[in-house]
């Protein structure tokens, strides 16, 4: 890994991660969101307001302190360790044959497809389906151009659905599921791809 694809990497994201990027990196990140803490604690303070009331016996009391507070000490700890997402990031920017550009948008929890530039030939978009098809049924091909014989100077480009959808009721989780299915397609697809068909860039839109 050469010192100038890391340092394109670099740039190419955001000099800080925030909380959300961070938790949008991992699994576990939706663990550290403030909504989902709350949810969790809710119940155990609820208990623990009516055992206290009730004048409960000490060890109950105490089990329910405990049940109270254990989703923000694990949140607090997840973020420790997401601290070093950015870092791993970077490497992996750093480690594919192509710029990946606007990860930004994903790490934020935005984005729903990928516009892949091919340096000359394209592949047959019933073929590119069947490789994205083992990704997600829900990623493929929604567009692409132009076809044939181009002008000089003209790119040729296809347009990835990522075909993940927002959730409602737990962003983060759904941020985490959008980031896995791009870094899947990515991998599993677009790298063996461009050793056939060169890729200039892969953009986020």
């Amino acid at each position: 890994m050469s010192e100038s694809a890391r340092q394109r990497a670099a740039e190419s994201i955001s000099t800080r991660f925030t909380r959300i990027m961070n938790a949008t990196t991992s699994r576990w990140g939706m663990f550290t969101d403030p909504s989902v803490v709350g949810a969790l604690s809710a119940s155990p303070v609820v208990a623990l307001v009516a055992a206290v009331r009730l004048e409960a016996r000490p060890p109950i009391i105490l089990l329910l302190q405990v049940l109270s507070a254990a989703p923000l000490v694990v949140a607090v700890l997840i973020a420790l360790v997401l601290m070093r997402a950015r870092a791993e990031v970077v490497d992996w920017l750093a480690g594919l044959p192509f710029p990946l550009e606007n990860l930004n948008a994903v790490l934020n929890g935005l984005g729903e497809s990928l516009e892949v530039t091919f340096a000359g030939a394209t592949p047959q978009v019933p073929e590119f389906n069947v490789d994205l098809d083992k990704v997600s049924a829900e990623t493929f091909v929604t567009q692409s151009g132009p076809e044939g014989e181009t002008k000089s100077g003209e790119r040729r480009w296809m347009e990835v659905r990522i075909g993940v959808v927002d959730s409602k009721r737990n962003p983060a989780a759904s941020n985490h599921q959008r980031y896995a299915r791009v870094r899947a397609i990515v991998e599993q697809v677009l790298v063996p791809l461009a050793a056939k068909f060169p890729i200039v860039e892969v953009r986020v839109k």
